[in-house]
């Protein structure tokens, strides 16, 4: 269960509350960039050339930085001997071992943000910069500060606002156009926050590693410098140059993290942010981990083993998306994180018999032909069917890969369910497999948008999605990811509805569909974002609510 992930990496953003997009929680990629073409070439510069891990972390720097991150966790971390410890490995750094032997769901270690604040993207609602509550309209902050904050946080009401010390540093850079809302300040204001840092938080935030962003790409200060947001913000001061170093350690470290906020009419909002977890950051990549993550109501990420972990082995965290294909995989991870993973699932063509990077064979004499790159490791790679030995170069492939991806993910998923489940049955048969990741992406979004009220063929065909997609974590041998408890969650909702229609046959209690419940509360139960109704499900029921860990 090698990773070939470098220490601190991060993945993609969706955000840990109950989604489909994706395998709920995963690192962050806030550099301002879209997601990386399908078919482009991993840039050479972008595969370093690691310094000799026992060379960059002798014995004795580990032990200061573990001491600095024991005593910001304080009682976080048990009293007695933590089932992790900091371990450097060749080609990989720093990563977290296991001390013992971990059982499959048991809780590893909570972390908490040593600092947390607005992702860099749009949002669809005005929310107060500090406690993100939802604002009826853009209320700005009286400091000059250029950020929207509600009456409780404002810099008037003094030292008792949480936004206070902040705001003063902002003033001291004079913000041009004070009167006036800045999306760029509120974007550059995680990093901002990393001068409020004590010395050893700051300390333990530039001990993590910073990929400087790609030539092409403007960082959330590069912007601020670039169109003169301050008239006392030097370009080549002290303070941009710390600014420039946490806008690295975050893009390459941060977890997407998020709150749920309610606005004056009891409507739930997401509002998504970023957080730096230094001890979750430790852990290293495996595109098949060990561990899964929750962040609580108070932003606390939970770690917990997917899968039983053996003493000396390593904890080990997915920077990608689960349900990606290798090629997409691989790109993104070289692209964002500088790196290539080489893990066992990576090197097999078949992703353990998921085919979810495999394409349908072009020809219309070899219907059940599967095209898959002969050497997945190499993006250039030639395709080739299983079935009829026809050969495609990757320039095709990634076309048609392309295409199906605009299809879908710019016009398919936007649309209704009825919709969704119309195209998935009438037209992505013809030319995509019913597991290839852009079928499955579809099959997530259609589940998450058919709801009790759907009609009944709608709730069944909700109901197979969820089997397929369940069976293909199982091949992939995931364990009790986060994804699975989503979808066993909606799987019991959905066989519960469904057996309230006369119709319908069934006994929607039956010990199965209850084990689906158990699973979805003993993934989610943790999670301050989980399903309203999950709990009560579970009380209702009679299948152990036990107090969570």
């Amino acid at each position: 269960m090698a990773s070939v992930g470098s220490e601190n990496g991060n993945g993609h953003t969706s955000s840990e509350a109950v989604k489909l997009a994706g395998d709920g929680p995963e690192r962050s990629d806030d550099v301002g960039a879209s997601a990386t073409p399908t078919g482009s070439e991993p840039p050479k510069e972008a595969v370093q050339v690691p310094v000799p891990a026992a060379v960059q972390y002798p014995p004795e720097r580990v032990a200061k930085f573990k001491g600095e991150l024991l005593e910001f966790l304080g009682d976080l971390v048990p009293p007695e001997r933590a089932p992790w410890d900091i371990a450097v490995f060749e080609g990989l750094g720093r990563g977290l071992v296991a001390t013992r032997d971990i059982a499959v769901n048991e809780l590893i270690f909570l972390d908490r943000p040593i600092l947390v604040g607005p992702r860099v993207n749009n949002y669809d609602v005005i929310f107060c910069a500090s406690c993100c509550r939802i604002l009826r309209k853009l209320h700005l902050c009286s400091g000059g500060c250029r950020l929207p904050m509600c009456a409780q946080c404002d810099f008037s009401v003094g030292e008792a606002s949480p936004h206070a010390a902040e705001c003063r540093l902002i003033q001291s850079w004079q913000p041009k156009d004070a009167g006036r809302y800045s999306k760029n300040i509120l974007y550059a204001l995680t990093s901002i926050r990393g001068f409020l840092l004590s010395e050893r938080d700051r300390s333990l935030v530039l001990q993590m590693e910073g990929h400087p962003p790609r030539k092409e790409m403007t960082t959330e200060i590069e912007r601020l410098l670039k169109d003169g947001y301050f008239q006392n913000l030097d370009g080549e001061g002290a303070d941009v140059r710390y600014l420039r170093q946490l806008v690295n350690v975050l893009n390459t470290n941060a977890f997407e993290t998020s709150r749920i906020v309610a606005d004056e009419e009891n409507n739930d909002h997401e509002i998504i942010l970023r957080g730096l977890y230094i001890l979750g950051a430790l852990m290293n990549h495996c595109c098949r981990p060990n561990v899964r993550y929750v962040f609580d109501s108070e932003l606390r990420m939970r770690v917990y083993a997917s899968r039983p972990i053996r003493a000396g082995q390593q904890l080990l965290n997915n920077y990608s998306k689960i349900l990606w294909g290798t090629q997409h995989r691989i790109i993104h991870l070289c692209f964002s994180k500088c790196f290539l993973c080489s893990c066992e699932r990576c090197k097999d063509p078949t992703e353990f018999g998921t085919y979810l990077g495999a394409l349908k064979c072009v020809r219309e004499s070899c219907p059940e032909g599967r095209l898959l790159p002969i050497n997945p490791l190499k993006i250039s790679s030639l395709w080739r069917c299983d079935r009829c030995d026809l050969k495609m170069d990757n320039i095709k492939a990634t076309k048609i890969q392309e295409i199906a991806g605009r299809m879908i993910l710019n016009n398919a998923i936007k649309r209704e369910s009825s919709y969704i489940i119309d195209y998935l049955n009438d037209h992505l048969v013809r030319f995509l497999l019913p597991t290839n990741q852009f079928t499955v992406e579809l099959k997530l979004q259609a589940i998450k948008k058919i709801q009790a009220d759907r009609p009944v063929a709608e709730l069944r065909e909700k109901e197979r999605y969820c089997v397929e997609i369940l069976d293909i974590l199982e091949r992939l041998q995931y364990g009790e990811c986060f994804v699975k408890g989503v979808l066993c969650y909606e799987l019991f909702v959905t066989r519960v509805t469904l057996g309230q229609v006369p119709s319908e046959s069934g006994n929607t209690t039956e010990e199965l569909n209850l084990e689906h419940l158990r699973t979805a509360w003993q993934i989610l139960g943790p999670s301050g974002n989980r399903p309203k109704d999950l709990q009560q499900m579970v009380v209702k029921y009679g299948v152990g609510c036990e107090p969570l860990d």
